[in-house]
């Protein structure tokens, strides 16, 4: 009877650390949520003196219907809000068609970029509206996906947000040193290991699963790029429409592998880690189980990953040509036509994602079961 008293108090001395330990992170996110949302609104409320370009506030809207209600003229009042003009009242005019495809259709409120138009005494005599400022719009976004990611995250959410903002710096230093001349598929291939090593190593912290998956992915991903480098120089890239691209000074070749190598990365990424974070999880349950059993249980997992993660890819490409397939089918243009024409180049790059998805899962499988069992079958 002596033990029990004793591990009644070890177990509570345990959750009392644990709590402890669990309200230092939470006051930790809170803090940090507080910042980013205070941060996010000053944004949002005065960052016009930030911009080059002059905006407006509208203040007030005069609307007249055209054409059987289809078009509209708008009247605008409106209170220049930064630059040497600050203060100033200005007219603008507006015209919106039913669809709003290549026009806007303004609200009170809304902030416009403007092109003002001085005469030699420095005195504005017109204004035209150049676009609307839509940031306000990109920064609520912004919040809630911050504050989403960081309370059902936690620390690991607060970690995976700091590798897409570190991935989002990288992205804009490689294009420009593609700007640059730099050669594309080097640049890319660099830019794709340290996004495969920092994002890893943020989300899942230095373990086995991680070096796993760092390795999986680099070596599915490397696998799925040859195949395609073959596959298109034994084809000569026939059946792949570059004309998109024929307005670049860059070769389309090496713009779409660059393509395909940043696309296919995020999938493959996401099946290594799933496939070595399950394994691990497995086999720290028991760490007597044989390596067959395990290479069987990561065949299930993959499996089970693959239909799913090939759809994502497939939705994820398609989704951007649905404008252009509606505009071409609503002209009597045939699917197939569309296919091979208008989206060939978003039906190689998901089919080549698919590859890199099917071949990165056994790649997955064997890597984390070599690293986790490096033993003896049976030894602990």
């Amino acid at each position: 009877m002596t033990g029990i008293p004793f591990e009644i108090n070890r177990m509570k001395k345990y959750f009392k650390d644990y709590m402890k330990c669990n309200n230092h992170k939470l006051h930790f996110i809170i803090t940090i949520l507080l910042i980013i949302c205070i941060i996010g609104f000053w944004f949002k409320f005065s960052n016009e003196n930030y911009y080059n370009k002059t905006i407006a506030k509208i203040t007030s809207i005069t609307t007249k219907h055209l054409s059987n209600q289809q078009i509209k003229k708008q009247q605008i009042n409106a209170i220049i809000v930064n630059g040497i003009y600050k203060g100033e009242i200005i007219q603008l005019q507006n015209s919106s068609t039913y669809s709003h495809a290549t026009d806007l259709d303004l609200k009170l409120n809304n902030e416009v970029f403007v092109k003002l138009q001085v005469n030699q005494d420095k005195k504005i005599t017109s204004a035209v509206i150049l676009d609307v400022k839509r940031d306000k719009y990109l920064a609520y976004v912004s919040i809630l996906f911050v504050l989403l990611i960081s309370l059902i995250g936690g620390v690991k959410g607060l970690r995976a947000l700091t590798s897409v903002i570190i991935n989002a710096v990288i992205i804009s230093f490689v294009i420009r040193l593609i700007l640059l001349g730099y050669n594309i598929i080097v640049i890319s291939s660099l830019a794709c290991i340290i996004f495969i090593i920092g994002s890893l190593l943020l989300a899942t912290g230095i373990r086995k699963k991680t070096f796993a998956a760092i390795l999986s992915t680099i070596v599915g991903t490397l696998i799925s790029m040859l195949i395609t480098y073959v596959v298109i120089m034994l084809l000569h890239a026939n059946g792949i429409h570059y004309e998109e691209m024929e307005f670049f000074n860059f070769p389309p070749e090496q713009i779409f592998m660059a393509e395909i190598l940043i696309g296919t990365l995020g999938a493959i990424m996401d099946i290594a880690i799933s496939i070595s974070s399950s394994l691990q999880e497995i086999y720290h349950k028991n760490p007597l189980l044989e390596k067959k059993i395990l290479l069987k249980s990561g065949l299930e997992i993959g499996q089970d990953i693959m239909g799913t993660m090939s759809n994502t890819l497939i939705f994820a490409y398609f989704s951007g040509s649905i404008p252009i397939i509606l505009i071409r089918l609503i002209n009597d243009v045939s699917i197939l036509d569309i296919m091979n024409f208008n989206i060939s180049l978003e039906v190689v790059r998901a089919l080549t994602g698919c590859i890199g998805i099917v071949i990165s899962i056994p790649v997955s499988i064997y890597i984390s079961v070599f690293l986790l069992k490096r033993n003896k079958i049976g030894e602990f």
